[in-house]
């Protein structure tokens, strides 16, 4: 494997007083600069130091360094805008604007914003002499670019003239003719945020401002392993995002299979190994932090052994490690330890439009500060919206249905924050008859006339060791299903199948348009999970939101108290269409 040369640029303060600033980007390079520290050759660009031509240079010094079997990988986070495309280049947008990154001088006297076609010349010139590019853009309006509570990585976009264009693209470097422009053979893979006409959005997110793809995406990455393709890692993403925030679909580009199926990086982000336990200056620490997806508070880590289970409190979330307290018992300083989660927290899902006393010492909700975003919103009815959109009715109390829906969400965002079981185990979907190839990448079924898609369902174990595999169908009726495959070992190198290899038919409920069509679309969400020792999967079941009673919940934990051991998850978004 070559070298890998990544330039990241976090810009939260901006020189123009036009330009609002951030607060999440300089937090998403530093978390990404944690992840690749041990494989990468690193420059960052923060805040005033990421001016345009400082961009520029760093893409093409220091990126230009990759030559044949390097990568290069630039990471934009601050504001997007747009611009009216120059005239004599419509040809080159298929619309009236053109995407732009907003650099920490853009929009001061003589600093333009770096438009995309800038970049991606700049980016072509690299993959031209054989080096593998990847750019990920958390910004607004990013898609064509090779943030209210929730801010908007956004500004206006500039409406000079269309007859007004610059005599040259890049002239900090000479100047690059206009014609250049989609010359070059060589190709960029791209992720970003937001579609082009959509809004890259910050959170607070693990106890600090994030931009919500930065977050999501290196999160998938801790999941998902080394080995993950640009292709799985934006489907896992896109999983998080949406479940947060409405409006922001993250994209991959190019769509088509080759570039987007690579690994990641060539797979230089290397998969998590085990965990480990330390005595070092502060005491006793963990070699994971805030950079592997560690939330702030609420976390157990144990290390098992033949005395039983050994706990220790995460007591600090720090960048790259954590610090600890032992539980009960007093570990040798000179010894390390193996350590797995023993517990990690689901936080509450927050609340608005409804008062606090109607869910007050809910377990699964409480009310969202003034500062928050709300997950959930009860509107007139009473009606319960999310960032999928609005609940079905059911039963129930208004309390009752709101828990039953935050049980449901929490069971979908569970999740290991560093496993070394990450990518342990595939999910293959297979359309139509078992011996077809799985379908690669989102996942999107549709019904021939009435007759409604069948697939199947294969968990591969990719691994060396024997591991314990459930799959939930987690339905858009706020449901889960266990059925599929409620729970078994499948050997190392070996495969297990949902439903013994029988076919898996997905229906969609439908209503007929004014014109007699009848359409349907339904989405499920497939969640695998995989663990070193047996679990049980009846404490995940959900009925539907129409059931909604109150007397289920969703698991806070794999393990029992006084068990310990790995886990991870996989999720899957299903989309099914019915046209007839």
């Amino acid at each position: 494997m070559g070298a890998v040369f990544a330039l990241l640029t976090g810009i939260d303060a901006y020189v123009a007083k036009t330009v609002p600033d951030l607060r999440g980007c300089r937090n998403d390079v530093l978390a990404a600069a944690a992840r690749l520290r041990d494989g990468g050759r690193i420059l960052e660009l923060h805040d005033e130091d990421a001016t345009r031509a400082a961009v520029i240079d760093g893409i093409h010094r220091h990126l230009g360094q990759a030559g044949p079997g390097d990568t290069a990988l630039f990471w934009f986070s601050g504001h997007g805008s747009q611009v009216r495309v120059p005239a004599g280049l419509q040809h080159l947008e298929t619309g009236p604007m053109m995407q732009t990154l907003v650099c920490a001088d853009s929009r001061t006297p003589g600093v333009p914003d770096l438009l995309d076609k800038e970049l991606s010349l700049l980016l072509d010139e690299i993959a031209g002499r054989g080096a593998h590019v990847a750019v990920v853009l958390d910004s607004c309006h990013s898609e064509g670019a090779s943030r209210a509570t929730a801010r908007v990585r956004s500004v206006r976009p500039s409406l000079r003239a269309a007859d007004q264009r610059p005599p040259v693209l890049l002239p900090e470097l000479g100047g690059r003719p206009y014609e250049e422009v989609g010359r070059s053979d060589a190709r960029h893979v791209a992720l970003a945020a937001a579609r082009r006409t959509e809004l890259a959005r910050e959170l607070e997110l693990d106890g600090v401002p994030r931009g919500v793809f930065s977050w999501a995406l290196l999160r998938a990455m801790g999941r998902l392993g080394g080995a993950a393709t640009y292709r799985e890692l934006l489907i896992a993403a896109r999983v998080d995002v949406e479940a947060r925030v409405a409006g922001q679909v993250p994209q991959l580009s190019p769509i088509e299979p080759g570039l987007a199926d690579q690994p990641f990086l060539g797979g230089a982000t290397g998969s998590p190994g085990a965990m480990v336990i330390r005595h070092a200056r502060d005491g006793w620490e963990l070699d994971a932090g805030a950079a592997h997806g560690l939330p702030a508070a609420g976390l157990r880590v144990a290390s098992p052994g033949a005395g039983g289970l050994r706990e220790f409190e995460v007591t600090r979330v720090l960048t790259e490690r954590s610090l600890l307290t032992p539980l009960g018992w007093t570990p040798d300083p000179d010894r390390q330890y193996p350590a797995v989660f023993s517990h990690v927290p689901l936080p509450a899902t927050t609340v608005s439009g409804v008062p606090a006393e109607e869910i007050e010492k809910s377990a699964f909700v409480r009310p969202a500060a003034p500062d928050e975003e709300p997950e959930l919103i009860v509107t007139a009815g009473p009606r319960i919206r999310t960032p999928d959109g609005e609940v079905p009715a059911g039963p129930g109390t208004l309390r009752q249905r709101l828990e039953h829906v935050a049980r449901w969400r929490q069971i979908r965002a569970l999740d290991n924050p560093r496993s070394s079981l990450a990518g342990a185990v595939a999910l293959e979907i297979i359309p139509s008859v078992p011996e077809n190839p799985p379908i690669k990448g989102e996942i999107n079924l549709a019904y021939e006339g009435k007759v409604p898609p069948t697939i199947y369902l294969r968990l591969h174990n990719r691994s060396d060791r024997r591991l314990y595999c459930v799959l939930l169908n987690l339905t858009s009726g706020y449901s889960v299903y266990t059925g599929l495959f409620p729970g078994a070992f499948i050997d190392a190198r070996s495969s297990g199948w949902a439903l013994n290899r029988k076919p898996v038919q997905v229906s969609v409920p439908v209503r007929r348009t004014r014109f007699g069509r009848r359409v349907g679309v339904t989405r499920d969400w497939l969640k695998l999970l995989v663990a070193e020792e047996q679990f049980s999967s009846v404490p995940f079941a959900l009925p539907g939101i129409d059931q909604a009673d109150g007397s289920r919940r969703g698991p806070m934990r794999l393990y029992d108290e006084g068990r310990a051991g790995d886990w991870t998850t996989l999720t899957v978004p299903v989309v099914t269409t019915a046209r007839r």
